[in-house]
């Protein structure tokens, strides 16, 4: 799986990215986009989400204490939160 960071080319903003066409984002980074609350289950959704997704991205976030975050296709974060 390749990792991504601000370094790479296909970095948009912090946790979005557009890999291969498609565009991907981190589940903080999604949630603040659509101004949804409860940033506190962000990991647990996080986690469900790389449970059923088949396409993510590993990538190195901009700022926090985690060593990385996954960026999903937004489709499948529209679809999960129903957006």
């Amino acid at each position: 799986m390749t990792n991504y960071s601000s370094e790479s080319p296909e970095y948009i903003s912090n946790g979005h990215y557009k890999i291969d066409g498609v565009e991907f984002m981190s589940v903080w980074t999604f949630k603040n986009a659509h101004k949804m609350t409860m940033k506190s289950k962000n990991p647990n959704e996080g986690k469900d989400l790389a449970a059923k997704c088949d396409v993510k991205y590993k990538t190195k976030p901009d700022f926090g204490s985690f060593d990385f975050i996954y960026v999903y296709p937004i489709s499948e974060l529209e679809d999960y939160y129903g957006v």
